[in-house]
């Protein structure tokens, strides 16, 4: 096992050579340096100041904005990568633990929430044109997409299973591996455990551990309902949803996490199986549904 720090969040990689460590963490640093809207240099940020005009784009960039509108279409915009400005508007505009207290302005959010979205792609030139309105946030995806990539090239080269852990996002591969959930509320314990028995991805989202306040007093979480322009309010704490990929994991679920866990199930039946999800209810219950047999040994959860 390795680990560094890397998107704001530790990275881990499990039963692979010591030897992958270099070109892992290399494919990490380089989605970072071209997805985070935190650095000022990042080619993210420059497309977001880049109005109205063809922004000739990097593979990686191009490929990660493809990637998080096709779900924004999927998912009738409930998973929305373009809420950016309001996300920077209630604080969160830059690296979490460099957060500080600021005046909220709601009237500034629903004029946002008004705003009419605007963007195109040329897949031939490889370049994004977006509105002088919108503000492209790729954190609800880029570090599931960024290691579901660097998962198909360690296969490619070579490497028949392993497991790369990017904060409560998970891709597996090859022989089964155990996983444990984390607890939200209680550090070094876990809201359940089992054993894969295929290749997956399992992404958890939750409202807890990002959790800022405002100077008027007021708490905040960085999972933003795109219908309210505010963070989401649902009879759910986390939610963990099992997919074939890590990408799709973790779309579904942050939507899961907006609409809470019955409205999340009636979404989830619309897309492809095999897919699970696990959830942590305010009232501290565990509850599962889904292909959990797919993706678990016995189909059981440890809890």
């Amino acid at each position: 096992m390795y680990e560094f720090s890397c998107m704001n969040t530790t990275i881990q990689a499990f039963d692979l050579p010591k030897n992958t460590q270099s070109k892992v963490e290399k494919l990490f640093r380089k989605s970072e340096q071209t997805l985070s809207r935190f650095h000022s240099s990042s080619e993210l940020s420059q497309l977001n100041h880049s109005f109205q005009i063809p922004f000739m784009c990097s593979p990686i960039l191009f490929e990660a904005v493809a990637i998080a509108h096709l779900y924004y279409e999927k998912t009738n915009g409930l998973f929305n990568p373009y809420l950016g400005k309001q996300i920077s508007s209630l604080g969160y505009d830059r690296s979490f633990e460099k957060i500080k207290p600021i005046n909220i302005n709601s009237e500034k959010l629903c004029d946002f929430q008004k705003n009419n979205k605007s963007i195109s792609f040329h897949i031939g030139m490889k370049s994004i044109t977006i509105e002088d309105n919108m503000y492209i946030d790729l954190g609800g995806i880029a570090k599931g997409w960024t290691a579901q990539c660097i998962k198909e090239v360690l296969k490619q080269d070579g490497y028949k299973s392993g497991v790369l852990a990017a904060g409560g996002d998970i891709v597996a591969w090859g022989k089964k591996q155990k996983i444990r959930l984390e607890h939200p509320c209680h550090k070094n314990a876990s809201i359940c455990s089992f054993e894969l028995t295929t290749d997956a991805g399992i992404a958890t989202s939750s409202i807890i551990k990002r959790r800022w306040h405002s100077l008027e007093g007021n708490t905040y979480h960085h999972i933003l309902d795109p219908r309210t322009s505010l963070p989401c309010y649902s009879d759910l704490q986390q939610v963990s949803v099992m997919a074939p990929t890590l990408t799709e994991a973790e779309v579904l679920a942050k939507c899961m996490l907006i609409l809470g866990w019955q409205d999340g199930l009636s979404m989830l039946s619309k897309f492809h199986k095999p897919l699970a999800a696990i959830a942590l209810t305010k009232r501290r219950e565990v509850v599962s549904d889904g292909d959990l047999s797919y993706f678990i040994k016995g189909g059981s959860l440890v809890c």
